[in-house]
C-alpha cells in the first residue's frame, strides 16, 4: 500500500482510510517530502507544521 498523508495535519500514514491524529478522512497520496518529529513541544519545524504528535509529517501536499 501506498503511504497517504493527512490533508488536515499532514500525519503520513501507511494503513487504513482514517487519520490517527485528527480522525479525518481527507487523505491523499500526493505529497512530498516528510519530517519525522520525536518531541513536538522541542521542534520548531512541528511547530511551524502544526505537529501535535511524535510522528511523520508530510512538508508539502499537492492535492
Amino acid at each position: 500500500m501506498v503511504d497517504k498523508a493527512c490533508k488536515k495535519c499532514r500525519l503520513i500514514i501507511s494503513e487504513g482510510h482514517v487519520c490517527p491524529g485528527c480522525n479525518s478522512t481527507e487523505l491523499t497520496d500526493k505529497w512530498s517530502s516528510y519530517v519525522v518529529v520525536f518531541d513536538p513541544e522541542k521542534s520548531e519545524i512541528a511547530k511551524k507544521i502544526g505537529a501535535k504528535a511524535p510522528g511523520k509529517y508530510a512538508v508539502r501536499i499537492k492535492g
